[in-house]
């Protein structure tokens, strides 16, 4: 048999040529889709994360937001009270209007509101006459004696219940069981919720301290629920406006919150919005630490007044 030894000839070689460019081709457009294919799926995967993490920290804090409900002053898209809340079902206190707050770079870009901070132990129920002192006892039976404030720790009661809870910068919030409605010449108002008077304040040092007010403005509502036309805006002024309980000794409730704040801030060399949570502490607001990178806006949102249920909904480009 005859070998040829003259090598390819021209036409061979261009179709030869032809051929692997054809298939270099092929590889590159392969190579090139593979990459754009994982880089996607890693976007996809790094978003899920992002979701899920913001996600459990939105549930949790939302999920203690109790502290909230007709006791600070946040209002909705459409300037109805985010957290009014009536939990009597027989009657209707308030509208039955759903509430939504909507947050974006073109419009309101931050939300605050009150969650039961656990982390520094349960409530603790409060005996208010720990906080007074009795200069002297009248003489006469039927003469009121004196009270005069020393503290809420007056002699550390606070701190030997819980030593947590009367530490600096801490969030404080008195309240109690009772609902009461607004008192009228007519008698009870039923046009709107019974609430609990309350004060939040924070605590400023050691032993014998008083409460400072919140640096917050607008944000508690300080007015007393029977007579809207006073203001609770000391420990002591709650103390001596506690609700009456049908004859009973008057509970109060001592309990450590947390106000939370969620906003939006925009990235000044990428243009990116992110969300962002910050914590109150020592009377300002700490610096914050990122939930979600990339976004939109949040939708806060709930179906009515006597639903406690707070929804979310965090808003992405293209999703």
């Amino acid at each position: 048999m005859k070998l040829n030894q003259k090598g390819f000839t021209l036409a061979e070689t261009l179709v030869g040529v032809s051929l692997l460019a054809i298939v270099g081709m092929v590889a590159a457009s392969f190579f090139t889709f593979s990459a754009k294919t994982q880089k996607e799926i890693v976007n996809d995967l790094e978003d899920s994360t992002d979701n899920v993490i913001a996600e459990r920290m939105l549930l949790r804090d939302l999920k203690m937001s109790e502290p909230s409900f007709n006791n600070i002053l946040v209002t909705d898209d459409n300037g109805l009270g985010f957290f009014d809340f009536d939990a009597d079902r027989s009657t209707r206190s308030v509208d039955d209007k759903a509430r939504k707050i909507s947050l974006s770079m073109a419009g309101k870009t931050e939300f605050i509101f009150m969650i039961t901070n656990d982390k520094l132990g349960g409530t603790l129920m409060y005996t208010p006459s720990l906080a007074y002192k009795i200069p002297y006892v009248p003489a006469d039976p039927n003469t009121a004696a004196p009270l005069n404030f020393v503290s809420l720790n007056q002699n550390n009661e606070v701190t030997k219940a819980n030593s947590k809870f009367w530490q600096p910068g801490v969030v404080l919030m008195l309240d109690t069981p009772a609902q009461v409605r607004e008192m009228t010449p007519f008698g009870p108002n039923y046009n709107r919720p019974p609430r609990s008077p309350v004060f939040v304040g924070v605590v400023q040092g050691v032993g014998d301290t008083k409460l400072a007010a919140l640096g917050i403005s607008n944000f508690i509502n300080r007015t007393n629920p029977m007579y809207p036309s006073e203001t609770i805006d000391t420990e002591d002024a709650f103390l001596r406006n506690i609700p009456p309980m049908g004859g009973a000794a008057p509970l109060v409730r001592l309990k450590a919150v947390g106000i939370i704040k969620y906003y939006l801030d925009k990235d000044k060399t990428t243009g990116k919005v992110s969300l962002w949570r910050s914590l109150y502490s020592g009377n300002k607001f700490q610096s914050g630490a990122l939930v979600a990178s990339d976004v939109e806006g949040i939708v806060f949102s709930r179906k009515n007044p006597q639903d406690s249920l707070v929804s979310f909904e965090i808003v992405r480009k293209g999703k």
